[in-house]
């Protein structure tokens, strides 16, 4: 239950982050992975946190590399959904990749019709701020939902 609530709090603040800035610094990345690597020591033997830790982020990192190499995500989306998949290990970080990408397919359309119909009261194009779309946010909900409920692609 820790772990659920922890995991939470700091997807909370990754999505926010990716709000408001649009970016989610690499230093919260390296504290996130930081924090999972505890987590993952102290609740297994120190081996096998290890390689769940490595296979973990490992599979982040395959699963969402090729969209920053196209330009469809920034760097800091897939740095931090390589280091939160660390606290889940491999089987996770797929199921929660795939969630995260059904979310961010949600988010995507509802982003897209906020930017078509979104005009300001002089005529003006959409803000820039809705130019891009914050996926760390389908990321951070993909990730926790998986953290509560490890069952759900079973």
């Amino acid at each position: 239950m820790v772990f659920a609530v922890a995991f939470s709090i700091v997807m909370v603040v990754a999505a926010g982050l990716d709000i408001r800035y649009r970016r989610i610094p690499n230093v919260f990345s390296l504290s996130v992975l930081a924090i999972g690597c505890a987590f993952a020591a102290a609740s297994m033997p120190l081996r096998q946190a290890a390689i769940t830790v490595l296979e973990g982020a490992a599979t982040g990192l395959v699963v969402w590399l090729p969209f920053w190499v196209l330009g469809m995500l920034g760097a800091g989306d897939v740095k931090f959904f390589a280091a939160a998949a660390a606290w889940l290990g491999p089987r996770l970080a797929l199921y929660a990749a795939l969630l995260s990408a059904l979310l961010g397919a949600v988010l995507a359309l509802g982003w897209l019709f906020a930017r078509v119909n979104r005009r300001e009261p002089d005529g003006a194009a959409a803000p820039k701020r809705l130019d891009t779309i914050p996926y760390g946010v389908a990321m951070a909900a993909g990730l926790a939902i998986n953290a509560w409920f490890p069952h759900l692609f079973h």
